[in-house]
């Protein structure tokens, strides 16, 4: 493609106004030395520094010249799709004379560039020796594989050979039948490779393993975000196995096998999808097998490359990092399938550094700072919250602040000078883990039960599951959590949960998840099952887990807030924040931490209050309608003379002593 067409369209798009970049977190200075179209190849620790969920990829990329003005682009992202197989146009398979081998020719697509050969065939069980040869003009051979293994047994199959990319143009199979009766070839596939599906080593470091349900669960760091994976191979010593894997949305079965003294194996896994975050697992399925010893992976990335027309020399920027971006729309774009194979320069890159303008107040939706007024006095509790950067603020509430507060949060308030801050709760759908103590409690009255107390941090502790361990190696039990609660009309039991555990022979002591109806609300809960004709079961550690629950607010300065909360008859809330809660949710946050908890003239409100406790006015104005309704009923009795009083008495003691007469 000639340049001189592609200019005057790249020129007159280029005329972009100038932005503000506060919002980017990240920059790159690249140095060009002379006007062109210019092709960069963009770095990982750039593009990892991307916030780009929920939108097209990278869309927060922006290219600014040393004039200011933003510049129009294109990201040459190749086009995931597996290089096509085709089939062959000409396949032609012969036995020789003495039945020693099968030789099977066949010839590549004009103008392909062949990488891999899968053979075709019906038969069901085999397995043979085989030896590839090409050639790109059918009288120039080369061995492109020796001895090597093609086979189908149990549901796995090997009839690919797979070698370096070149253009190819004649292929000759020759397949030993000396051990073994031979097998027909029907046909041939070749694999049509992609040019820009080129790829780059890519580091992948192992940071966990684990072992669960038959699987192995494996922890790769990729060392950055955003990074468009190509394929995975896995290293493994053991020298026979079958495994199924998947890896973000890619499946693929891998295998290695031994056959007289030859090995046949297939650890390559393609998986041609964008990994958004830094660690990804993949998982190993092993059924009933032993897990895999796994030495080490290695992985492939494909390059992301951006074109755009330089219309001056000097240093320009790139700038990264920003959610809040909008997908840019250049008219440039429609030539993207033209400027992909265009012929251009490049520039000299420096390392990726943090935007030395970057405002995280810049990245959130202005929703004003204050709200309306509002006075705190109904309120139990507040406690301030600490930062050192104006912007969008996090906190996480303590289990604490949870206890003390409504179910649904209606009743907390974020306040600074007498006035509301909008906020937004988040429940990112996190627990954290907090140990109990647990305790066997024996009961005379029901000899074949298992009971445990355990004691909660405190009352009213926000927790949503219970954790068990047991070592008992079998057993099948309906388990019961429950609390003894107290109220006006009296005590109950109340019922937080029932579920059914159980331990088969050969399974490891796993820990017990429990979910619990509603948090409790008592300091002590226990944990109780029948064992009926079986030993009893051992219980020897309790944990519970509680949600996590953030806030998030913005602040124009580092001026503390106060965080109010403890009031039942609080209104709900209704912040027109709900609107932008995407953007704000994306937002680059600035942590914030809770201080110490002080009372506020609410903790005396009475039952409805946080605390529960009755303040001395409430006292003074009981007694005070106590002494009233006495008053007014003493007021009511009908009253009677003195005299006549008198008289009924003596005739009642009278009454008594004659009917004592009577009874003897």
């Amino acid at each position: 493609m000639k340049l001189h067409l592609l200019l005057p369209a790249l020129c007159a798009c280029s005329a972009v106004h100038a932005a503000d970049f506060a919002a980017w977190t990240h920059r790159q200075t690249v140095r060009i030395t002379k006007p062109g179209l210019t092709r960069m190849e963009l770095e990982p620790a750039l593009l990892g520094a991307s916030k780009t969920d929920g939108g097209a990829a990278f869309h927060d990329l922006r290219i600014v010249s040393p004039a200011g003005a933003e510049t129009p682009y294109i990201l040459a992202l190749p086009k995931i799709i597996r290089p096509e197989m085709v089939e062959v146009p000409e396949f032609k398979g012969s036995l020789n004379p003495g039945g020693s081998n099968t030789v099977l020719e066949f010839r590549a697509p004009a103008r392909s560039t062949i990488s891999e050969v899968l053979l075709q065939t019906p038969e069901p069980h085999f397995i043979k020796s085989a030896t590839l040869e090409a050639s790109p003009d059918g009288a120039r051979w080369q061995t492109l594989a020796s001895n090597a293994l093609l086979f189908r047994q149990s549901g796995t199959e090997k009839l690919r050979f797979t070698f370096a990319s070149a253009a190819w143009t004649h292929f000759r199979v020759t397949v030993d039948d000396s051990r073994s009766k031979p097998v027909v070839f029907i046909g041939a596939q070749v694999r049509q490779d992609l040019t820009e599906l080129r790829t780059l080593p890519q580091a992948v470091t192992i940071r966990g393993r684990t072992e669960a349900a038959g699987e192995t669960h494996l922890k790769l760091d990729l060392g950055s975000a955003n990074v468009l994976l190509g394929s995975l191979r896995l290293h493994t010593p053991e020298p026979v196995f079958q495994r199924e894997v998947s890896l973000l949305n890619a499946r693929a079965r891998l295998f290695r096998l031994q056959y007289e003294g030859r090995s046949a194996e297939d650890l390559d896994m393609s998986v041609q999808q964008l990994a958004t975050t830094r660690e990804i697992e993949l998982v190993i399925r092993n059924g009933d097998s032993p897990p895999l010893r796994i030495e080490h992976i290695e992985a492939t990335r494909h390059p992301m490359p951006v074109v755009f027309q330089a219309d001056a020399a000097g240093d320009w920027l790139f700038y990264i990092g920003n959610a809040q971006a909008a997908e840019p729309s250049y008219d440039i774009a429609a030539l993207g399938e033209k400027l992909r194979d265009a012929t251009a320069q490049s520039g000299m890159a420096s390392a990726v550094e943090p935007n030395p303008v970057f405002n995280k107040t810049a990245t959130a939706p202005d929703v004003g700072d204050v709200g309306p007024a509002i006075d705190v006095s109904p309120w139990s509790f507040q406690r301030p919250v600490k930062f050192t950067e104006a912007g969008v603020v996090v906190v996480e509430l303590t289990p604490e602040v949870l206890a003390c507060s409504a179910n649904d949060l209606h009743d907390v308030r974020v306040v600074r000078d007498g006035h509301q801050i909008p906020f937004l709760a988040i429940k990112p759908g996190v627990e954290r883990e907090q140990p109990v103590t647990i305790a066997e409690i024996q009961d005379p009255q029901a000899p074949t039960w298992s009971k445990w107390d355990i004691q909660m941090p405190f009352a009213n502790f926000p927790a949503s599951e219970l954790l068990l361990d047991s070592p008992t190696p079998l057993f099948a039990r309906t388990l019961t959590v429950s609390e003894q609660h107290e109220t006006e009309r009296g005590h109950f039991e109340r019922i937080l949960s029932n579920a059914n555990w159980q331990r088969r022979p050969g399974q490891p002591p796993a820990t017990f998840h429990l979910s619990l109806y509603s948090a409790p609300r008592a300091p002590t809960i226990r944990v109780a099952t029948d064992n009926g004709d079986n030993a009893r079961l051992t219980i020897t550690s309790a944990r519970v887990l509680y949600p996590v629950v953030r806030l998030l607010f913005r602040v124009p300065d580092t001026t503390p807030v106060q965080l109010c909360y403890g009031n039942r008859n609080a209104p709900y809330t209704r912040y027109d924040l709900q609107l932008v809660r995407p953007e704000f949710e994306s937002a680059t946050k600035v942590a914030g931490m809770l201080g110490d908890e002080e009372k506020l003239p609410g903790f005396e409100a009475g039952p409805n209050g946080a605390s529960g406790k009755g303040g001395p006015w409430i006292w003074v104005a009981l007694a005070l309608v106590v002494g009233a309704l006495l008053w007014v009923v003493a007021k009511m009795l009908p009253k009677k003379e003195e005299g006549s009083a008198v008289e009924e008495s003596g005739a009642a003691r009278q009454e008594g002593q004659d009917g004592q007469g009577q009874d003897s």
